[in-house]
């Protein structure tokens, strides 16, 4: 565990970090006699042109696709190790990465919330999170824009974007065409391809790549024949470039993914503490010493299945002085997890999540080449989404522990109903509706100087179309119905029996109430299928930026920027019940940034060196985050929060043979206002704690990360090289509590991840041979945990990925 003091004492304060940055620069510029060898430029989409990362005033990394394979990034979750101020956890495999970024990060692990960070595959928004990791194969490129997106990107987010760019068949001689195997540990086997052809020479080319990937699982489930975490994912794409004239074209991309996958098990800590000190959850399960860090005796996790088919069609018209593009897209997902949550031998709670989604999306935009000093990129973006929600929750499949009453007695208010709750079904449909105008102007007043203007205006409409939650016996037998046609007007599953005399009065003035105690206690009325009474919101936003950047000389930028990022309000995925209204915790409102941030771009050193860095400011109001009450969820809004921080990034070619990057990030978070439950009384309903102070989820204090290439040998026939990286995170916290009221251990400590690969590249380009691994030194570390100690007495952690290797063979041809 790292010492906290570090960071808060002012070793490291964010500004104090920017100016030693900008001091190494001027220093290490003045050695003007060093010459070494270019770095690559890198070509980024980022502002819907084609230009250079050191060209544009915004904070981006690129990375290409040579740079992916030879860091062995092969799924989504690898993204978070090379940038700056950036975290992603495959809670739910990596076909599911929840990102983080500058502290802004998603909580909810409701499928039906869109995340604050906006993924897009060849200019299309992915909604569901379930469907961000399907299209990771074939990649030219990859960008990470750092900040709110509330000007160009299709849906606005207030942490950033993610830009997946495949490969596109071209119509030239130099074609990619590949074969890539591999096999490794947990019997990891993987095939990945993708070659190109002109089927009409200079009009009509393809390109058809795929991936299979397939393991046996790293989390070892004792006792049973399968393990969890495992994966088996196959993917499809097919890729055509049609130049219609020397005007017009078009690029059609249709990709199929599926992953046949099993459920990353949790581990459950029990956190109640028996008169004879023993710790165990509500059916007296207590996690076994014996077991190892990467083992569970989970007696319900099964299956994780997702399937994704997306097709994106791009049409530009080229004319002398300006571009008219179409990006349109269609997109189908789905997802199916079995997951036992108390990751016990006992049935205590278990869960069935299924989701399926349908969207559609329609981008046109005007961008201009006009010679003066002036540019402009207008457009207009529709896009719709309707989401079909399915969970179910099997509580108590096992009874109570009588031990847990001697130990809270609190709890002999929930015991006589924790006997027969059997599952709650929860269903819901929502459409989500977005239409925007936008435009960004861009007035070159000089050659060095230039401003960038940008404005969007978006409605988003959220409709709630159905709505239900009943109450079923072990074995699927309808018995009632909360939402609609809870009767008492309680929002809990059951009226707590509570025998004080106050709570007695409270009964004997609610008849409702009392009439639900003398039938066994719980609030729900006679079973139906019917919805809910459908609600929705309509939200009408300008979002936009204002930029400056000044060219110094041939190798320096500066720039700073004002911009403001947001994201449309959302309905609670939550399980509730009794019906809710629209400001009465059904719906949680939009969230809003206002961003300032400075920073530069500096190509030093004959172009050998580029140092990036940038400080920012955030005014965060409204975020939204799920708060885990009980066996209720509750989507709410933190009334205010702080942002303050700085990044770094650093690449040099010290030599042929060596090449160095580096990047650094620094967080200062801070909930300014926050009230939320005490869940250590859930018998007082009404008993609030102030969380002011506390530091937002997930973002830690410092992280940084490196990458070191190093040509070991070099010889006529080809190369062995070897690259090192290695990623650091800080301390952070899993949940707005930080160590208050029993959350102290829904934290990860700070820790490093080492990875290797050691490959032998043929000089000419045909073929590579690489043995790899990651995570070297097998750091035990957890991507995820939550408190669920009120309600079933444990804490809740989700492992991350123990070391892996394997070996790797590419041919090109």
């Amino acid at each position: 565990m790292s010492d906290k003091n570090t960071v808060k004492s002012g070793a490291i304060h964010p500004f104090h970090f920017l100016k030693t940055a900008m001091a190494i620069a001027i220093g290490t510029a003045s050695f003007s006699a060093y010459a070494a060898p270019a770095l690559e430029e890198v070509v980024v989409t980022a502002q819907k042109r084609t230009e250079s990362t050191q060209d544009i005033p915004v904070a981006v990394t690129g990375l290409s696709g040579d740079s992916l394979e030879k860091m062995g990034f092969d799924n989504a979750n690898d993204i978070g190790a090379q940038v700056p101020n950036m975290q992603v956890s495959g809670a739910y495999g990596e076909v599911q990465p929840i990102f983080s970024i500058r502290g802004v990060s998603m909580s909810d692990y409701s499928s039906n919330q869109a995340s604050p960070i906006g993924v897009y595959v060849d200019e299309a928004y992915l909604g569901p999170t379930y469907s961000h990791g399907a299209s990771f194969f074939d990649v030219e490129r990859l960008e990470v824009l750092r900040g709110p997106q509330g000007t160009l990107y299709g849906k606005n987010t207030t942490g950033g974007a993610i830009n997946i760019i495949t490969r596109t068949p071209g119509f030239e001689d130099d074609a990619t065409n590949y074969i890539r195997a591999g096999a490794g540990s947990f019997n990891e086997t993987s095939l990945e391809a993708g070659a190109e052809s002109e089927l009409i020479e200079g009009v009509l080319a393809a390109r058809v790549s795929g991936k299979l990937k397939k393991d046996d699982g790293w989390m070892e489930i004792r006792g049973q024949s399968n393990d969890g975490a495992a994966t088996d994912f196959r993917g499809g794409r097919l890729v055509l470039n049609w130049l219609i004239n020397d005007r017009m074209d078009a690029v059609l991309r249709l990709t199929s993914a599926e992953n046949d996958g099993t459920s990353t098990p949790p581990k459950g800590e029990g956190r109640t503490t028996t008169l004879d000190g023993e710790n165990i959850d509500y059916t007296g399960y207590s996690r076994p010493s014996t077991l190892g860090f990467h083992e569970v005796e989970s007696n319900a996790s099964g299956a994780l299945t997702t399937g994704t088919d997306m097709g994106v069609l791009t049409f530009n018209y080229n004319a002398d002085s300006f571009t008219i593009t179409s990006v349109t897209s269609y997109l189908d997902a789905d997802y199916y997890q079995e997951q036992d949550v108390d990751g016990g031998s006992k049935s205590l709670l278990e869960i069935t999540w299924a989701s399926d989604s349908q969207s559609y999306s329609q981008d046109l935009r005007f961008t201009s080449n006009f010679d003066g000093m002036f540019n402009i990129i207008a457009g207009v973006y529709y896009g719709f989404e309707d989401l079909y929600m399915q969970n179910a929750y099997r509580i108590f499949g096992d009874l109570p522990d009588p031990r847990v009453v001697l130990a809270k007695p609190a709890t002999i208010g929930d015991a006589p109903y924790l006997l027969d709750v059997g599952e709650i079904i929860h269903r819901l449909n929502t459409e989500k509706e977005s239409a925007a105008v936008y435009t960004q102007m861009r007035f070159d007043f000089s050659a060095d100087f230039g401003m960038d203007i940008g404005l969007r205006y978006t409605e988003d409409t959220n409709r709630l179309t159905y709505l239900n939650l009943s109450r079923y016996t072990d074995d699927g037998q309808p018995v009632g119905t909360w939402v609609p046609g809870n009767p008492t007007g309680v929002d809990n599953g059951w009226v707590r029996l509570s025998l004080t005399p106050q709570s007695l009065l409270d009964l004997l003035a609610n008849p409702a109430q009392l009439a639900a105690v003398a039938n066994a206690g719980y609030t729900h009325g006679p079973f139906t299928t019917d919805s809910a009474p459908q609600l929705d919101s309509t939200e009408r936003e300008f979002t936009g930026k204002v930029g400056v950047d000044y060219r110094i000389n041939d190798e320096w930028m500066v720039y700073a920027s004002a911009s403001r990022g947001y994201r449309a309000g959302s309905f609670n995925g939550g399980i509730y019940y009794v019906e809710r209204t629209l400001d009465g915790g059904a719906y949680a409102a939009p969230e809003y940034i206002d961003a300032f941030e400075v920073g530069f771009k500096a190509d030093l050193l004959g172009d050998s060196m580029r140092l990036n860095a940038a400080a920012f400011m955030y005014d965060y109001t409204d975020q939204q985050f799920i708060n885990v009450v009980g066996i209720s969820n509750f989507l709410e809004n933190a009334g205010a929060s702080s942002i303050v921080g700085v990044e770094a990034e650093l690449w040099a070619r010290l030599t042929e043979r060596l090449t160095i990057q580096m990047a650094v990030g620094v967080l200062e978070t801070e909930f300014e206002e926050l009230t939320l439950a005490n869940t250590e009384t859930l018998d007082d309903p009404n008993d609030q704690v102030d969380l002011s102070g506390n530091e937002l989820i997930s973002a830690p204090k410092l992280n940084f990360n490196t990458s070191i290439d190093y040509d070991v040998l070099v010889t006529n026939s080809g190369t062995l090289t070897a690259n090192v990286n290695a990623n650091f995170q800080d301390d952070q916290w899993y949940s707005a509590y930080n160590d208050q009221y029993g959350y102290g251990g829904i934290r990860q400590d700070a820790y490093w991840l080492y990875n290797g690969r050691l490959g032998w590249y043929a000089n000419d380009g045909s073929y590579s041979v690489s043995i790899w691994g990651k995570n070297l030194l097998d750091e035990e570390y957890h991507v995820y945990a939550l408190n669920l100690q009120a309600n079933f007495g444990f804490d809740e952690y989700i492992a991350g990925q123990p070391r892996t290797y394997g070996l790797e063979v590419s041919y090109n041809f």
